[in-house]
């Protein structure tokens, strides 16, 4: 099965974690993410090395998928928790071939 990865990280004002998981949290925005037509996998993780980052990991079945995500509310509504939060964002996106 192939599938788009894509990391992504979050560099968060210094401070600002526990608010933006919280709100992230509070809007369903994983649930809502995973819900979504070619979601395979959505996970948030705290990094070991940070007390102030995120990381998302997501799997799609398509480059429409994404874009369709792209155009939902609940990813209107993290783009408006970027703006207040985030101070920098990485984004590796990767077509992979799960070896099975």
């Amino acid at each position: 099965m192939k599938f788009f990865f894509i990391q992504v990280r979050y560099y968060l004002k210094k401070g600002c974690r526990s608010e933006f998981y919280r709100k992230f949290r509070d809007n369903n925005i994983i649930e809502m993410s995973r819900a979504e037509v070619g979601n395979i996998e959505y996970c948030m993780f705290f990094p070991m090395d940070s007390d102030d980052d995120i990381c998302i990991l997501e799997k799609w079945e398509s480059k429409e998928n994404i874009e369709a995500h792209q155009n939902t509310l609940h990813y209107a509504i993290l783009n408006e928790l970027k703006e207040k939060y985030v101070e920098k964002v990485e984004i590796k996106k990767y077509w992979v071939e799960e070896l099975m």
